[in-house]
């Protein structure tokens, strides 16, 4: 049984560390939010994923995975019912904004033995901070890949058509979006794809029931990045919400994927970070929006930065790799000092306080 037919991360690495939207959820004052804290093997994910299966058949469920172990949730949206549940804790340092009335903490850390714990001071503080090199390795080799992935996006910017792609964007955006508005559409953001230990990912299944899917083919970034960004304009001038992907790959973020729920339409990048391929989506080849004469000048220094990030990025998932071997390490000794039984019992009762809120709403 599927959890969620829409799947998110809950952000991604960049070069100044992770990043993500989710606060702007959380502050929203329709939902009830439910912060849940303790370290790391205290059942946070499990809880997560028994709310999601529970509630996945009467409830519009979306689900956040973890980018930097994809096994593991960090938050689940019920929309029907107006509540969130997310993890809380590093790197995603979450509190209440309406303590008590929109937002509550659970604390996972009342459930372990602290002496259990104690006993096991030294390994555990040693294997944290091993953790956190890794972390930290991961983010220079990102701080490399956001100064040459930018310098080709600059290289791209400088050569492309604008009066081609406008007129491309003027032409689909008359096709595809009603003419009229009765109010301004909203934006979202919400990471479609991220860096993780299993590579470059994109959580595709989001737009598996999608009617309209264009796969946006551009090897240099800049084409599409503007298409998204004027098209989402567009969109939500006339009353559409549209929610926004971006690839945190690059400084500033550029905008890789775009998604218009009501219209059931997507657009899907396909680049060299990514290497997107959906059967029987409209392909948008980006390269003749480029001046080929100026991307020709450029060739060489193009070619060494794609042979340059390609390397950083396998170094770059090689390292998240060794970071979540040591993540697992310190999920052991925190799964040996825990009360499970009781976990469990706060979990029913929040699945009990949820089925409450439906006859309310």
């Amino acid at each position: 049984m599927a959890l969620a037919k829409t799947e998110f991360f809950l952000g991604g690495i960049t070069q100044n560390g992770f990043h993500t939207h989710f606060d702007n959820e959380i502050s929203n004052e329709q939902y009830f939010t439910y912060i849940l804290k303790g370290g790391a093997g205290t059942g946070k994910s499990t809880l997560l994923k028994k709310i999601a299966k529970e509630f996945c058949e009467i409830d519009d469920v979306c689900i956040y995975y973890c980018s930097s172990d994809p096994n593991s949730l960090d938050a689940v949206i019920l929309k029907k019912a107006k509540v969130i549940i997310v993890d809380g804790t590093a790197p995603h340092t979450f509190d209440p904004v309406y303590p008590g009335v929109s937002q509550i903490i659970l604390n996972l850390g009342e459930f372990w033995d602290g002496e259990t714990l104690i006993k096991n001071y030294i390994d555990i503080v040693n294997t944290i901070n091993e953790n956190l090199k890794w972390h930290k390795r991961c983010k220079n080799y990102v701080n490399a890949l956001a100064s040459l992935f930018t310098d080709t996006y600059s290289i791209a910017h400088e050569a492309l058509n604008y009066k081609k792609l406008d007129g491309f964007v003027s032409r689909l955006s008359n096709k595809l979006l009603p003419k009229k508005a009765l109010k301004e559409g909203e934006t979202e953001f919400a990471q479609l794809s991220a860096l993780t230990p299993k590579g470059y990912y994109s959580l595709l299944d989001t737009v598996k029931e999608y009617e309209n899917i264009y796969i946006l083919n551009d090897n240099y970034f800049a084409g599409s990045d503007i298409f998204l960004r004027d098209f989402a304009n567009i969109a939500t001038s006339k009353g559409l919400d549209v929610i926004i992907s971006e690839c945190t790959l690059f400084s500033p973020h550029i905008y890789e994927h775009l998604l218009i729920p009501a219209l059931k339409t997507a657009f899907i990048s396909s680049n060299p970070i990514n290497n997107n391929t959906i059967d029987n989506a409209k392909p948008i080849n980006y390269l003749r929006f480029y001046n080929s004469s100026q991307i020709s000048q450029k060739k060489q220094r193009l070619a060494f930065n794609k042979k340059a990030c390609d390397d950083l990025l396998e170094e770059a998932v090689s390292v998240l790799n060794n970071a979540n071997v040591i993540h697992r390490k310190i999920e052991d000794y925190y799964i040996l000092a825990m009360d499970f039984d009781k976990v469990e019992q706060l979990t029913q009762k929040l699945i009990k306080q949820i089925k409450n809120k439906y006859s309310n709403n």
